[in-house]
């Protein structure tokens, strides 16, 4: 498989607007619904530790459409690697609907995470202290 085939290649996600798009070279790992810790506030729903470290989780249905994401089948927290200014190595979005992938084509338009990632940048909260096992 070539890299633009590669490139080509969609994780498909269900926002109230309809159905969307995240490039799958973008994802570096799908996790399930899981228990968060700390205090949510408005787009962020609270920190998962995840191999050790805590990544942010904000609620994806919520950023794009201000709906919340509703807990359903398929309903993932999608990691994202951030960029070198971030606050942390990776943001979780939470998602409905992330049941497969699919080939982009015309009439699949992938979400443009980087214009929201660097607002939510701002609004991740100083992480928790780590407590050691």
């Amino acid at each position: 498989m070539t890299a633009e085939s590669q490139h080509r290649i969609q994780l498909r996600v269900q926002l109230h607007s309809g159905l969307n798009t995240i490039p799958l070279y973008r994802v570096h790992r799908l996790v399930g619904y899981a228990t968060l810790t700390g205090e949510p506030d408005d787009y962020f729903l609270g920190w998962l530790t995840f191999h050790g470290q805590q990544i942010p989780v904000f609620d994806l249905n919520r950023i794009v459409c201000d709906e919340p994401t509703p807990e359903s089948f398929g309903t993932r927290i999608i990691l994202i690697a951030t960029s070198a200014n971030a606050p942390t190595p990776f943001i979780g979005l939470l998602a409905a609907g992330v049941t497969d992938t699919l080939v982009s084509s015309p009439t699949t338009q992938p979400l443009d995470l980087d214009s929201f990632l660097p607002m939510l940048y701002t609004l991740t909260p100083a992480a928790p202290a780590t407590v050691a096992p």
